[in-house]
């Protein structure tokens, strides 16, 4: 199929990735539809209607709801996960196709149109991800990376869903908008100890290695990131730097860790900023990447400042929360 290329503005729309998609809804990139995802019964029913929320059309029921929901970036397409299949349905109706089947135990993963028109597919296999990018309606990937260790989106990328449970464990991908120029829909993955960038700001650029190595004291921190949980971990936007959550212990008693580390070098060390904190910390980059704010546990609740990289932290203030950027 010709892939989609598209030289006005693309926005592209996407919806959350959790357990629950129960009442999601977002409007197509040229605003003429909305889709949205309804529990009827025990199934997860997918509609679009006009922009008005009128004139409802049923996409498909029986929507898994471990997945995302997608418009392409023209707006006409729908990607979903349904019966085990990835499939691609008109957004008015019709024009169902299923080309691909579900692996035995694919129960949820990263799945999203790219700005091109293509599509991401990343899901976990035991330990590890597998990472598949499809052109519509074919049954094969054009592009794959296997045997994947950790996943990770730019921080710019989502944004956590409230009142969620446990809190902050699902989230919405924020609108993409190519003529902007957010460089937000860009990943990194750690494999075999080697860090790799990926960026689908336009047409899909990677696998690119960076600088760092990832080494046996990183990886022995990073075995205790809560995967299931994307949050846990993300990359500053140009994708150069990494912070990552830890948590150790059994529910409701979990001891939560934060570390940072600068993929664009391959010399010093990575930071351990928060250690033995009880609760689970919120963290971001700036919009310029320089920068992270963070929670720590210093003093019993507080908000500090340092580096992209982890370095010159230096504490905001006592007794807050929650921060974020704007």
């Amino acid at each position: 199929m010709k892939r989609i290329v598209q030289t006005a503005m693309v926005v592209l729309a996407l919806f959350l990735a959790g357990c629950n998609l129960e009442g999601v809804a977002s409007f197509s990139p040229n605003n003429d539809r909305v889709a949205v995802v309804t529990k009827v019964g025990s199934q997860y029913r997918l509609e679009t209607t006009n922009s008005n929320g009128g004139n409802p059309v049923k996409i498909e029921d029986n929507i898994q709801a471990a997945f995302d929901v997608t418009f392409d970036p023209l707006g006409t397409k729908l990607l979903y996960a349904a019966n085990s299949q990835l499939c691609t349905a008109d957004a008015g109706g019709g024009g169902k196709a299923c080309p691909v089947t579900l692996g035995s135990g694919v129960g949820g993963g990263f799945l999203s149109f790219l700005p091109d028109g293509d599509y991401i597919f990343a899901y976990r296999t035991g330990t590890q991800w597998q990472m598949d990018i499809y052109q519509p309606g074919a049954a094969a990937p054009h592009q794959s990376d296997s045997g994947i260790d950790q996943f990770f989106l730019t921080s710019d990328a989502y944004k956590v869903r409230r009142g969620a449970n446990p809190p902050g464990t699902q989230w919405y991908l924020t609108l993409y908008n190519k003529a902007s120029g957010q460089q937000n829909l860009r990943w990194v993955i750690i494999k075999s100890g080697q860090a790799i960038m990926y960026n689908a700001a336009g047409s899909l650029q990677g696998p690119t290695p960076l600088p760092r190595v990832i080494n046996s004291a990183v990886l022995n921190a990073l075995k205790d990131r809560d995967q299931t949980d994307i949050t846990s971990g993300v990359i500053s936007p140009d994708g150069t730097k990494l912070v990552f959550r830890t948590r150790t212990g059994t529910d409701p008693n979990y001891i939560y860790g934060l570390y940072a580390l600068d993929l664009n070098v391959n010399t010093g060390s990575f930071v351990q900023l928060v250690t033995n904190a009880n609760f689970r910390m919120r963290f971001a980059f700036s919009p310029n990447g320089q920068e992270l704010v963070y929670e720590s546990n210093d003093g019993g609740h507080s908000v500090w400042l340092a580096n992209s990289d982890g370095s010159n932290a230096r504490k905001l203030a006592d007794g807050a929360s929650l921060p974020d950027w704007h």
